[in-house]
């Protein structure tokens, strides 16, 4: 593990690190792009559904960790296009996050 995966890791709060949630930060993370429910559920393989994928992407936006990627998609997800939000890792300095 490099020094950039354990500094990622140690400055996150402890409820992001629960057992789903850190295959979804892992997703995001390595590849590098906004993913919705729908395309976390293909990239984790079926392993979580999307009612769940769409409830952690939500935990891990209140948690300060991840955000939707465009305030459109934000404010015009209904029941049914949860599921389409992308959302992508926050860009914070180590620092911001441990003063959370």
């Amino acid at each position: 593990m490099s020094s950039n995966d354990q500094e990622f890791w140690s400055v996150l709060p402890d409820r992001a690190l629960h057992p789903h949630r850190v295959p979804i930060l892992e997703a995001l993370r390595w590849i590098g792009e906004p993913l919705s429910a729908v395309g976390l559920v293909d990239v984790i393989d079926g392993h979580i559904t999307m009612w769940e994928a769409a409830h952690h992407l939500r935990v891990l936006d209140a948690l300060d960790v991840a955000e939707p990627s465009s305030v459109e998609a934000d404010r015009g997800a209904s029941r049914s296009g949860i599921f389409d939000v992308p959302y992508r890792l926050k860009d914070q300095s180590p620092e911001e996050r441990r003063e959370r």
